[in-house]
């Protein structure tokens, strides 16, 4: 279940611990996240290097999530694909010797594994945009609407607000001071 004890990661020396599977990650994510409706199974399919102390990840992962439409909330089908990097500090490496990684993950003494699986799960959660919309929705522009209320897109209103600013009486003093500056 994508989780190995660090004593059989470090026997692949020469060659990487390569592995693939196929998870029902659905309960997992919906208890995680409220904006998961449903999850395809997912596709990993990676490698673990041994690297000085360290153990690298280099996992690509493949699903199709439900989500809700952030207009509507009518359910979007969203294909992810995705690749980890991470490194796994088994042996305690020093803090100059990890700046050549972004993620680095420390493993507890006690349980020295390397949990891949975790990190699939938080890095599917990572990967949802913050903006999804049905097909029609984004191809057509459609904003909900109803009895005496719509909703318009931020330029539509910042243009709103400047048209609600413009005093008629003070827009025809304003033409008078344009005659003037034009004399001068």
């Amino acid at each position: 279940m994508l989780n190995w004890d660090v004593q059989d990661v470090r026997r692949y020396k020469d060659k990487p611990f390569e592995f693939e599977e196929k998870l029902d990650l659905t309960a997992e994510l919906k208890k995680r996240s409220e904006d998961v409706l449903d999850a395809e199974p997912v596709e990993v399919k990676g490698q673990l290097f041994n690297d000085n102390g360290l153990v690298i990840s280099d996992v690509k992962v493949k699903t199709t999530l439900k989500v809700p439409s952030t207009r509507s909330l009518l359910p979007v089908e969203l294909p992810l694909e995705i690749r980890i990097n991470e490194a796994y500090n088994v042996d305690k490496v020093s803090t100059e010797d990890l700046e050549d990684y972004n993620i680095v993950i420390p493993v507890d003494e006690e349980d020295p594994t390397v949990n891949v699986y975790e990190s699939v799960i938080d890095n599917i959660l990572l990967s949802i945009p913050q903006k999804v919309l049905t097909k029609k929705e984004a191809e057509e522009n459609i904003m909900p609407s109803g009895k005496n209320w719509e909703v318009i897109s931020e330029d539509d209103f910042k243009k709103q607000k400047e048209e609600e600013h413009v005093n008629p009486e003070f827009a025809k003093l304003k033409d008078l001071f344009k005659n003037n500056d034009e004399k001068e």
